[in-house]
């Protein structure tokens, strides 16, 4: 029996109001997940701030700590977990903060990972039983006294003798003095073999034979600044033989008042070490000589810590800490 067309306009009228709650219900819901999508993301970057900075202040920590090395790694985790609470994270109920702080024995560098979780409480996904995400960050950290890559490196060679007593301290640079750094002796002396020597390289990276030292590819060097590609310890240098070179020393002008990574090696002309160096003057018509000083920088930023690749031997005062993840 047909209800007739009040009864049908009715349960229609009736249809649309139950698709309208659902579809405003729906409605309301995908706002909301939005929202609490959007303050997770919020709070996944603060603590991505925070796990970042704690990695850094550990790993500094690490460098700067004295004592032997399972005191400079307690000392490195405490102030990664200090730096994370002081920002509103620690290892409490409801939130998590982990250290892990290791050192690498093909590097000597220091790795320090923070790992931050802290659940987000939603205040709409609830209605979908979705009470809280889970949010998680990791940041690693990592620092050496011993970098054994530089990129940028300046083509001057200076002798390991030098240190540690060349290093200026950068907090007082305006009382450091000077040392005048002249080439080695006659003939195929290409090696500094003292203190206040220094000597022109090729990097085995210049124009010319692989590790033909020229002028021409020194130069080219300087030109550019250093190397384009990073430098390793275990790299050949090519030394130049001594020499006159004066073009080396106009080229070199440009660079005045500058700080760059140099490399630094033992008699035989190995390099054990990095640098920084500021020159300050050039001389190379009459006395061929070249004055400046070895700085401390608070961070090496053309430095490269890098497995597979020899160990530092020598501490020149500089070090890497930077973020790697």
């Amino acid at each position: 029996m047909d209800p007739g067309p009040l009864s049908r306009g009715r349960r229609d009228e009736g249809q649309v109001i139950v698709l309208f709650v659902i579809s405003v219900f729906a409605i309301i819901g995908m706002v909301g997940i939005v929202l609490d999508g959007g303050s997770a993301f919020a709070q996944r970057r603060s603590e991505q701030n925070v796990a970042d900075l704690a990695a850094m202040a550990g790993a500094t920590a690490h460098l700067s700590a004295p004592g032997t090395q399972a005191q400079k790694l307690a000392y490195a985790e405490q102030v990664a977990r200090e730096v994370a609470a002081a920002n509103g994270y620690s290892h409490d109920p409801g939130q998590n903060v982990t250290v892990d702080v290791t050192v690498a024995a093909s590097t000597l560098a220091t790795t320090v990972q923070v790992d931050v979780t802290k659940p987000h409480r939603n205040n709409f996904a609830s209605i979908f039983g979705m009470n809280t995400w889970p949010v998680s960050v990791t940041a690693t950290a990592i620092s050496s006294a011993n970098p054994n890559g530089a990129i940028g490196a300046m083509p001057l060679l200076f002798n390991a003798k030098a240190f540690p007593g060349a290093i200026c301290d950068e907090t007082s640079e305006a009382s450091c003095v000077p040392e005048v750094y002249q080439l080695p002796g006659t003939g195929n002396q290409d090696v500094p073999q003292d203190a206040t020597q220094f000597n022109w390289t090729i990097f085995c990276t210049a124009s010319g034979n692989a590790c033909n030292g020229n002028s021409n590819g020194v130069k080219a060097l300087i030109d550019g600044m250093g190397t384009s590609t990073t430098v390793y310890l275990d790299d050949d240098i090519g030394p130049l033989n001594s020499g006159a070179h004066t073009t080396l020393f106009s080229a070199l002008q440009q660079h005045i008042g500058k700080v760059f990574p140099v490399p630094v090696v033992n008699d035989a002309g190995d390099m054990v070490g990095w640098a920084y160096f500021k020159l300050l003057t050039t001389q190379g018509s009459s006395d061929k000589v070249i004055t400046g000083y070895f700085v401390s920088p608070v961070n090496g930023e053309q430095l490269v810590i890098a497995p597979g690749h020899q160990t530092a031997s020598l501490n020149t005062g500089v070090f890497v800490a930077k973020l790697i993840d």
